[in-house]
């Protein structure tokens, strides 16, 4: 029993030992378990605080793994997981938190869970996603702290997503609290409320902003942005004042100068605003608002401080925006009070573009027309002018506007407008008609130097029908004299140069010309008694020096030399040799003829023999030689004549001499006076051969009649009188008839049937001695009609007969088209013949001038020289002739590069030539000193053109001008001239079209010019 007892009490103890030790051990390790997940909870937590979220989420994750299911603390561990995930951007921590969320709703750390995702994504900077977690915190179970951020980072979120209402909201719900986040909730609850225009609050929340540091220094400018749109210019004055002595540590202070400036001017204090501009666009004009430009330079140019007001205006006008137009006004206006019209025409030329602001474009619609008319644009002036009168009907400047019009039609400066606009009219009054007989007479004048004869004739006409000015009724009848005179009109060209001789108050050199004009046309009808009178008068009353006074003497000696009175004949002809008068060589001939006819046969051989050795191209060389050898005949001298007629043959072979016919019949007679009758037969016999058809060959028949009789020849005598008789078959009257007609369709300008018709008459009488003249007319025909190279074929046929008439005017044609075909090297050829075929000065003119630009064409600029001072010296055939001389030595000098001397001829040009010539050459002249850089002396010599009357006519060379003008004013830095020079040009629709293409190219240049600057300022100014 004991032993049982004791067995029992034995294993009793053993149970108690065992469950002792199995309780303690038990014990032991749950105290074990609950040391660790203590452990790994807290370091966890640790590692939580000290943002190893890395570290954490494993030790979280062990402490589930060993935290009892009951655990309060697991819901915080895997809170604490899902925060880690998201921390380190795990692609499972966004859903860890919502999973938190969901599996522990009751939880505390559920009310945060959604602000710590929203803050997340808030701190990362993904806004959408921070609003909408945002939207899904109980704010009411926040910290007061914690709502605070939170309404302060909802509403960021929301600014930044540009959604200002929602954002506000949320800021005001800050802005008021004492916290850390209160500042700036001010500053963007302030800035939103400034973009929506709710100044007050913005202003109530910018001044709490700035009173915490971390703002004072940015806020003031917004502040001072609220003040100007509240236009309280007083408190932003003050305010700026207030800041001035921290104006360095201030964010944008420039642009609270700027304001400031601005409140200065909008209060009308012009010299402090232009002194507060001045310093802000001192360093920031390229940036500057094109408004603010212009407010700067209207307050400059309220207090006459014009060059300051004209930077800025000229900067703002060339600004593609509307306040451009107003500063273009402006700046049109500062122009004007300097006196430079052309640039104030540019100015309100573009300010009268802007149609939307009625009384601008009114205003700069009437000085752009005033001073178009002031710089005599009249074209311009009066075409704006009457726009103006339709599009302003009851403007205050309507009167002005009538008058200034009736001006521009009473001074002629734009006869083309004003003679449809007058003859349109159902009224005129005497100034009108005044206006009309000036203008008709400077229309008349433009055709007359565009050798529009006819046109001209109609026009002088259509101005002495309105005599209301003596000045123009004498201006007028002695332009349509020398028009009709031009036109070899003679009969019709003196009734209006007598007319002006009878108005008292015609002007001198008005009366002087006609008289030199009168005696023209008296001597060219042969009534030379008159023509004496005149050129009497003339040089009796003309000026010594004047061009044509050499020339007046010698026709006041040819005149006493038709009418027999030789002595006073060789005295004037002596006065224009002593005069230099360039045409010596006849004077020369005449001389000699004189003292012929006098019997003084030495002088006469002294006259001649001085000319031929002396002028070796004379055109009157030929004819002295033949009256040389003519007067040794009539001497008896009969060797000695043969001589010179032999010496005319042999040289006039080679030039084809008018006198060769008659110097073969002079040679033979006085062959026959020596008895050398073989001699004497051999010329006759050439004269008939070569010159069948010339009236030479039918006066030497009974001579050589005579000399072959006294030969014992008589038998050959039939076949030369044959010759003769076929050459000039007589009493075909239907031949004649048909000849004529085909000539009068070709003066009545129908020339297509008068090639038809004188191709028929060709092939049905082959035999006429018309033939080269029929052919003559063809290729004249051909010549009116543009057809050159048909012309061409039949001239060059006609230049190689000796027999045809026209020999010089062939010659001239052929030069002619080759000149046009610019084949200037065969034009040189051509007009040397038409040199030495030369009748008259103007076939030589001709010749002189058309080798002239041949040679010029082709560079040969010593050869343009040549003929140039030949057209000076002898070629004066009128003033037209002159200019072109003189406007081409100018031309070659500055082709070789020689622009001081080029400027001297082109000066010279101006002093005489009213015409197409001098327009050239003042353009050349600008055109020089652009070259030179001489910009100032080249705009100003430009202008010129457009605002002559005399040379505002000539489109070619006003277009070029303008084209000039406008890179001149681009080499000056003025773009805004040179665009506004150039889009007058498109707008006004310049007549000339590659003109107008012209300023098209260029402004595409300046605009891609101007885009890669401004490009190059943005660069600049954002460092990108």
């Amino acid at each position: 029993m004991l032993f049982i007892k004791s067995f029992h009490v034995r294993l009793a103890s053993s149970i108690l030992s065992i469950l002792l030790v199995t309780t303690f051990s038990a014990i032991g390790q749950d105290q074990l378990s609950r040391s660790k997940t203590e452990n790994l909870y807290k370091k966890g937590t640790e590692l939580v605080s000290h943002s190893n979220f890395s570290a954490a989420r494993v030790v979280f994750s062990d402490f589930l793994k060993y935290a009892a299911p009951t655990d309060a603390r697991r819901a915080d561990a895997a809170y604490f997981i899902a925060l880690s995930a998201l921390k380190l951007g795990h692609s499972d921590g966004e859903k860890l938190i919502a999973d938190f969320i969901s599996h522990n709703p009751s939880n505390p750390r559920s009310a945060t869970a959604y602000f710590d995702l929203a803050n997340f994504f808030y701190a990362e900077k993904e806004y959408t996603k921070a609003i909408g977690y945002y939207s899904k915190v109980n704010f009411a179970g926040l910290s007061q702290d914690q709502q605070v951020e939170g309404y302060f980072k909802w509403g960021y979120s929301y600014f930044n997503q540009k959604k200002l209402d929602e954002a506000l909201e949320k800021f005001n719900a800050v802005k008021l609290q004492e916290s850390q986040f209160a500042p700036a909730a001010n500053y963007y609850a302030g800035f939103i409320e400034y973009s929506k225009g709710n100044y007050a609050d913005a202003l109530a929340d910018l001044k709490r902003a700035e009173a915490n540091a971390s703002y004072s220094n940015i806020v003031p400018s917004l502040i001072a942005s609220v003040y100007y749109k509240q236009r309280k210019y007083d408190e932003l004055i003050n305010y700026a004042a207030s800041l001035e002595s921290r104006s360095a540590q201030i964010s944008n202070y420039s642009e609270i100068s700027m304001l400031v400036a601005d409140a200065y001017y909008y209060k009308r204090d012009y010299t402090k605003a232009a002194a507060a501009y001045e310093i802000y666009l001192e360093d920031n004009q390229a940036k500057a608002e094109n408004a603010m430009l212009f407010r700067a330079g209207f307050a400059n140019y309220s207090l006459g401080q014009d060059a300051k007001a004209i930077t800025y205006l000229k900067t703002s006008a060339s600004r593609q925006d509307s306040v451009s137009f107003y500063a273009s006004y402006y700046l049109g206006i500062l122009y004007l009070k300097q006196g430079n019209k052309q640039f104030a025409l540019n100015s309100f030329n573009h300010s009268k573009g802007y149609t939307a602001d009625r009384k601008l474009a009114e205003e700069s619609t009437f000085q752009y027309a005033k001073i178009s008319y002031d710089l005599g644009k009249s074209d311009v002036a009066i075409t704006e002018f009457e726009k103006f009168l339709v599009a302003y009907p009851a403007s205050d400047h309507s009167v002005a506007v009538r008058e200034l019009l009736a001006q521009a039609y009473v001074n002629g400066n734009n006869y083309n407008k004003a003679i449809e606009y007058i003859e349109a009219l159902p009224r005129r009054t005497p100034s009108v008609d005044q206006a009309y007989q000036k203008a008709t007479y400077l229309k008349g004048s433009e055709l007359f130097n565009k050798d529009d004869y006819a046109n001209a004739v109609s026009f002088f006409e259509k101005s002495l029908a309105s005599p209301v000015d003596p000045k123009y009724v004498a201006l007028a009848s002695f332009w349509n004299g020398e028009t009709y005179s031009i036109g070899s009109r003679f009969e019709e060209a003196i009734p209006f140069y007598q007319k002006v001789l009878m108005i008292p108050s015609a002007e001198a050199e008005v009366v002087t010309k006609t008289r030199y004009g009168l005696g023209y046309a008296f001597f060219n009808l042969k009534q030379y008694d008159q023509a004496l009178l005149s050129f009497k008068e003339f040089v009796n009353k003309s000026n010594k020096a004047g061009a044509n006074y050499a020339d007046g003497v010698l026709r006041l000696a040819d005149c006493y030399f038709v009418t027999k009175a030789y002595p006073e004949a060789l005295a004037n002809y002596e006065k224009a040799q002593q005069l230099k008068t360039p045409d010596v060589d006849y004077v020369l001939f005449q001389r000699g003829v004189i003292n012929g006819i006098l019997r003084k046969y030495a002088d006469a051989r002294t006259q001649f023999s001085t000319l031929i050795s002396g002028y070796p191209k004379s055109q009157y060389r030929d004819e002295a030689l033949f009256q040389r050898a003519q007067f040794e005949i009539e001497q008896s001298n009969y060797a000695v004549a043969i001589s010179d007629l032999t010496r005319l043959i042999n040289e006039g072979s080679q030039s084809g001499s008018r006198f060769l016919p008659y110097a073969y019949e002079r040679r033979a007679a006085s062959n026959y006076n020596l008895k050398a009758y073989d001699k004497t037969i051999a010329d006759y016999e050439t004269v008939i051969k070569q010159y069948s058809s010339h009236p030479v060959a039918r006066q030497v028949l009974l001579p050589l009649q005579e000399a072959l009789s006294v030969a014992k020849r008589s038998d050959e005598y039939d076949q030369y009188l044959a010759m003769v008789t076929n050459a000039n078959p007589g009493g075909k009257d239907l031949e004649v008839i048909n000849f004529e007609s085909a000539k009068n369709q070709y003066y009545n300008q129908q020339y297509a049937k008068a090639i038809t018709s004188f191709s028929t008459f060709l092939t049905t009488y082959p035999s006429s001695a018309k033939l080269a003249e029929a052919k003559f007319y063809v290729a004249e025909s051909h010549y009116r009609l543009l057809e050159y190279d048909k012309a061409m074929v039949i001239y060059a046929e006609l230049e190689n007969d000796p027999t045809s008439p026209n020999a010089n005017k062939i010659a001239g044609r052929i030069a002619e088209i080759q000149f046009k075909q610019g084949k200037y090297t065969n034009a040189v050829v051509s007009y040397h013949k038409v040199e030495r075929f030369a009748s008259s000065k103007k076939d030589l003119y001709t010749a002189w001038s058309g080798l002239m630009e041949s040679f010029y064409l082709l560079a040969q600029y010593d050869s343009v020289t040549t003929y140039a001072n030949l057209i000076l010296e002898k070629g004066n055939v009128n003033a037209g002739a002159q200019n072109k001389a003189s406007l081409y030595l100018g031309k070659a000098a500055m082709a070789k590069g020689d622009y001081e001397t080029a400027k001297d001829e082109f000066l010279n040009t101006l002093n005489t030539a009213r015409d197409e010539y001098g327009a050239e050459a003042k353009y050349r002249i600008g055109e020089i000193f652009a070259l030179s850089k001489q910009y100032k002396q080249s705009n100003e010599t430009l202008i010129g053109i457009s605002s002559s009357p005399e040379f505002s006519v000539y489109d070619e060379w006003v277009g070029k001008s303008f084209l000039l003008l406008a890179d001149n004013y681009l080499a000056q830095g003025d773009a805004f001239n040179a665009k506004a020079t150039l889009e007058s040009l498109i707008t006004n629709n310049f007549p000339l079209q590659y003109i107008r293409d012209a300023a098209a190219d260029k402004l595409k240049k300046i605009a891609a010019d101007e885009l890669k600057e401004q490009q190059k300022v943005k660069s600049d100014t954002t460092g990108k």
